[in-house]
C-alpha cells in the first residue's frame, strides 16, 4: 500500500530547492566578490553583481511561486510554471559559465 501525503509537500519541496539555489549563488556571489577584490578586473566585479542579482531573483521567485501554486492547489487546478522555470536555469548557466570563465582567467 502506498503512503499518503499531504496535499502540498511537493510545492513546498520545490520552493525549498529553489531557496538553497538562491542561497547558493548568494555564497558564489561572495566569492566571485572576493576574486574580483583580489584580482582588481573590472568584469569580475560584474560576474559577483550578476550572480548577486540571480540570487535575490531567486529567492523572490521562488517564494512567488510557491504562493501561487498553494493557490492552485487549492483550487485543484493545474500547477504549471515551466516556462519562468526554464528562463531561471538559463540564466543559472549563463552565470555559471561566467564564474567558470572567471576562474580560467
Amino acid at each position: 500500500m502506498g503512503v499518503s501525503r499531504p496535499p502540498g509537500v511537493q510545492n513546498e519541496r520545490t520552493s525549498l530547492a529553489w531557496v538553497r539555489t538562491g542561497l547558493g549563488f548568494a555564497g558564489c556571489a561572495l566569492l566571485a566578490g572576493r576574486l574580483a577584490i583580489v584580482r582588481d578586473e573590472g568584469w569580475a566585479v560584474g560576474a559577483a553583481l550578476a550572480a548577486a542579482l540571480l540570487a535575490v531573483g531567486v529567492l523572490g521567485w521562488s517564494h512567488d511561486r510557491y504562493r501561487r501554486a498553494a493557490r492552485r492547489l487549492a483550487a485543484r487546478r493545474s500547477v504549471d510554471f515551466a516556462f519562468p522555470a526554464l528562463v531561471l536555469t538559463l540564466a543559472v548557466v549563463g552565470v555559471g559559465l561566467l564564474g567558470l570563465l572567471l576562474i580560467a582567467l
